[in-house]
């Protein structure tokens, strides 16, 4: 620990907002980094050098200061922290005077520097923390007893049964994203972990409950919710996205890739929604997945020749109808507004172009993944 310029400074704003002298703070080297008076900043303190030396406090009378260079009238003190001397405080002012501030004004010195580096050791921890929960998410290979003793050390239990959290913001601005982050922060539970990626996304790393060994899922999605509730109060379009739970932390990566596809699938197909679960949305995620991995898709190629034969749009919006209202045929014809007849014309217009057939439920299945799957395709 050493005194910067900035932290001196703050020592002396501090301690003069209730003391109504000067404040003169110096390094190890005499100098003044620190002062109510401008123009004595960078200049050298020789009695500060001797207290340095000495160990101990050093009064200044009117007669002394023409035995100092750039020495007035006062009482200089050290600096101790962690046994060393790390600096002088002088307060400027006739020692008769000055001399009963003397030791309050050492105390909040040392007080003021005893916070400064517990909150930089803090700050540490915490990117030491958010570095160890990077290389959780990224499924990092380590040594296992290197990355137990890491954990210990930042008091993270690996054996407790997780579920990560990817949460977007709509907002660029960092104060407000920082905002986000803070409420998530005083939400979070214990055992539970947070981390802002490279990408700007906030991942919870959550710690679940578990009975009879199964993962109280309804328990954990109720939680979410509520954090939710919050979140939309300081972002209206914020979303999250949960993965599957697992019981070990090395697949912890497979759970956020899940829930960052579960995300990238929740905003295609719902994206009025804030909040999206894997086990919801699996099949879609797997979907998304074969859509961007086959060439030469026969889901793709079947929704493409309906589309062909469709310019005004109005038999793909019969199928997307009828797949909504679960094949029936009455429910649709109300919804589209037409006669029943006219919706068996234009399932009968989808059976010939595509060669499948709506109202069986095999050919009705395969039509409504060419939709899905035709969705994702075009994303890339």
């Amino acid at each position: 620990m050493y005194l910067t310029e900035q932290l001196a400074q703050e020592i002396v704003d501090r301690t003069m907002a209730i003391l109504p002298y000067n404040i003169n703070v110096m390094d190890q080297e005499g100098k003044i980094i620190g002062s109510g008076d401008q123009q004595r900043l960078s200049t050298k303190h020789e009695a500060a050098s001797d207290v340095l030396r000495r160990k101990e406090a050093v009064e200044i009378g009117v007669s002394d200061t023409e035995n100092w260079n750039g020495v007035k009238e006062g009482i200089n003190l050290p600096i101790f922290f962690q046994g060393e001397v790390l600096g002088v405080v002088g307060i400027t002012g006739a020692p008769d005077v000055t001399r009963g501030y003397g030791e309050l004004v050492k105390m909040t010195t040392e007080m003021i520097i005893e916070q400064a580096y517990l909150q930089k050791q803090l700050q540490l921890d915490e990117r030491i923390k958010e570095e160890f929960v990077h290389q959780l998410l990224n499924g990092y290979k380590l040594d296992e007893n290197l990355f137990f003793e890491k954990a210990k050390a930042l008091h993270v239990d690996l054996l407790l049964p997780r579920v990560i959290i990817v949460v977007k913001s709509a907002f660029f601005e960092v104060d407000r994203k920082q905002k986000l982050e803070r409420m998530i922060n005083h939400l979070l539970e214990s055992d539970d972990l947070a981390v802002t990626t490279y990408t700007g996304e906030i991942v919870i790393v959550k710690a679940v409950s578990m009975k009879y060994d199964r993962w109280e899922k309804e328990r954990t999605i109720s939680t979410v919710e509520k954090w939710l509730a919050h979140l939309i109060k300081i972002d209206p379009a914020v979303k999250l996205a949960m993965g599957n739970y697992t019981s070990t932390y090395k697949r912890l990566d497979q759970s956020f890739n899940e829930a960052k596809d579960t995300l990238t699938v929740g905003e295609k197909l719902t994206p009025e929604k804030n909040m999206f679960v894997y086990d919801d949305l699996s099949i879609y995620v797997f979907m998304s997945k074969l859509a961007n991995q086959m060439e030469n898709n026969p889901f793709v190629e079947l929704i493409h020749r309906l589309k062909e034969d469709d310019e005004s749009g109005h038999l793909q919006m019969t199928l997307n109808m009828y797949i909504q209202e679960n094949g029936k045929a009455m429910n649709t014809a109300n919804k589209l507004f037409i006669h029943r007849n006219s919706l068996q014309y234009r399932l009968e217009r989808i059976k010939e172009i595509t060669g499948k057939d709506p109202r069986n439920y095999q050919d009705l299945l395969e039509l409504y993944l060419s939709l899905v799957i035709n969705d994702f395709a075009s994303e890339k």
